[in-house]
C-alpha cells in the first residue's frame, strides 16, 4: 500500500470545499472541543459547550455575530476586552462565537488607527449633526499629547465619540458582511 493520499469523491463537492476553507480559516478560533485551553474562557468551558448555537454557521446565528462582531470590533479597548465581550455577547444574543471572536484580530496593530480614525469622524459628525455635545466633543485639530495627560476628560471624550462611531458604523460593515454570507450560502445550498 502506498502512503499517498488517495483523492476522495468528496473534494470535487462544493459544499465539503467550503467547508474546509471555513475550518481552515477559523481553526485558531476556539471550538468546542478547545475552549478550556483560552486562559478566562476556560471556566465558562461547560456552558458553552452545552449551547449549540455557538457553534452553529447556520444563518440565523452568523448574523448576529457580524453585526455585534463588527461593533465590538471598531470600539477603542484592548483585543482581551474585546475577546471577553464577543463570548458574552455570543451567549447572550445566540451567536457564532468563532465569528465574534475572530473580527477583534482585523483591528490588529496595522489597522486599529485607521479604524479608530473612520469611527472618530463618524462619531464627531454624528455629535454635530444631532447638535448634542458640541461644546462638550470640540473639534479636535491637533494633537497634544500633554492635554491627554493633563486632562482625563479629552481622553473620556475621544473614546465616547469613537464608540459612538463604532456603534454607527459597525451594522453598516455588518449588514455588509451579512449580505456576502447570505449570498453565498444560498449559492451553495442550490449546489448541494
Amino acid at each position: 500500500m502506498t502512503n499517498e493520499k488517495q483523492g476522495n469523491s468528496d473534494d470535487k463537492n462544493p459544499k465539503y470545499k467550503r467547508i474546509r476553507f471555513v475550518k481552515k480559516f477559523l481553526r485558531h478560533m476556539p471550538r468546542k472541543s478547545s475552549i478550556h485551553r483560552y486562559p478566562i474562557l476556560n471556566k465558562f468551558a461547560h456552558v458553552a459547550r452545552e449551547r449549540s448555537y455557538l457553534w452553529s454557521f447556520r444563518v440565523p446565528e452568523v448574523v448576529p455575530a457580524f453585526y455585534i462582531g463588527w461593533i465590538i470590533t471598531l470600539t477603542p479597548l484592548p483585543y482581551v476586552v474585546h475577546i471577553i465581550l464577543a463570548f458574552f455577547a455570543a451567549l447572550m444574543c445566540r451567536a457564532n462565537v468563532a465569528i465574534l471572536m475572530f473580527l477583534p484580530i482585523l483591528s490588529n496593530i496595522v489597522t486599529f488607527l485607521f479604524f479608530w480614525a473612520v469611527t472618530y469622524k463618524i462619531g464627531l459628525y454624528m455629535v454635530h449633526w444631532l447638535g448634542v455635545g458640541t461644546e462638550i466633543l470640540p473639534v479636535i485639530t491637533t494633537f497634544d499629547k500633554h492635554a491627554i495627560l493633563q486632562y482625563g476628560k479629552f481622553t473620556i471624550r475621544i473614546f465616547a465619540t469613537i464608540t459612538l462611531g463604532a456603534i454607527i458604523f459597525g451594522p453598516l460593515l455588518g449588514a455588509i458582511c451579512s449580505e456576502i454570507y447570505r449570498y453565498y450560502a444560498k449559492k451553495y445550498t442550490r449546489k448541494a
